[in-house]
């Protein structure tokens, strides 16, 4: 599988950002830059939830903005 520069450079983060029912959160980061590329609009109950859609938007994400002839080896 190729992976190109820009995914290696993107990472997820997870973080208790409210108090309830739903208060984790995720977001997307590029590395060397303090804002995210993308912030989830919705609460999740655990960390793992948050984490496993954090990983379906970073792969959408990332299959929209890379063209195929910008991957690596």
């Amino acid at each position: 599988m190729r992976v190109s520069k820009e995914a290696l450079a993107l990472s997820i983060v997870v973080r208790r950002v409210r108090i309830g029912a739903n208060p984790f959160s995720w977001e997307v980061h590029r590395a060397g830059t303090t804002a995210p590329v993308q912030v989830s609009t919705e609460g999740f109950r655990s960390m793992e939830a948050a984490y496993q859609a954090g990983k379906v938007c970073l792969a959408a994400l990332i299959t929209k903005r890379l063209p195929p002839s910008l991957e690596t080896t």
